[in-house]
């Protein structure tokens, strides 16, 4: 019995020492923890003193620029809105005026083709007004030159007269 007993106090002094040993590394794992939750709440506290200032600023900031942007918003919505409305009527204005142009511009090309037409019915008018005398004056000096051979040679002459067709005549 008496190894049964050392080896209960054995076994007993292993978990006494296992049971210091825990709460040390507990102890020490508290300090730790201790410690740095002190060094974070300085830190956090430092963040506060200058972040506050400046979240504080941003927020007036952004209090008073927040009217002005709404302003500005609706302002350019406005214009937007401004500007679609004069293109639809600058487009419906160059549709107008392209549909008037084509229209005088075909007007203008039938009073053109009218003058054109009247003119060379004029200079063909002209032209045989001109050219029917002078046929007539041709042919009539071909007869008396033919007239004045026929009587400078006493015979007819064997060759046709030299007369001009119609088709060379053009003045």
């Amino acid at each position: 019995m008496n190894n049964q007993i050392v080896w209960l106090i054995v076994f007993d002094a292993i978990a006494a020492f296992a049971l210091v040993m825990q709460a040390l590394v507990i102890l020490i794992a508290y300090i730790t923890m201790r410690k740095v939750m002190k060094d974070a709440h300085a830190d956090i506290h430092e963040l506060r003193t200058t972040v506050m200032p400046l979240l504080t600023r941003s927020k007036e900031i952004l209090e008073k620029i927040a009217p002005k942007i709404e302003s500005v918003a609706t302002d350019v919505a406005e214009m937007a809105q401004t500007a679609r409305e004069q293109t639809a009527r600058i487009s419906a204005t160059t549709e107008e005026v392209l549909a008037r142009v084509h229209r005088q511009t075909s007007r203008v090309d039938n009073m053109i083709t009218s003058v054109v037409d009247g003119v060379e019915h004029a200079s063909n008018m002209v032209a045989d007004a001109v050219t029917r005398p002078v046929r007539q004056v041709t042919a009539m000096l071909a007869s008396v030159k033919a007239f004045l051979g026929a009587l400078a040679t006493g015979r007819r002459s064997e060759r046709p007269a030299n007369v001009p067709t119609d088709q060379d005549m053009f003045v």
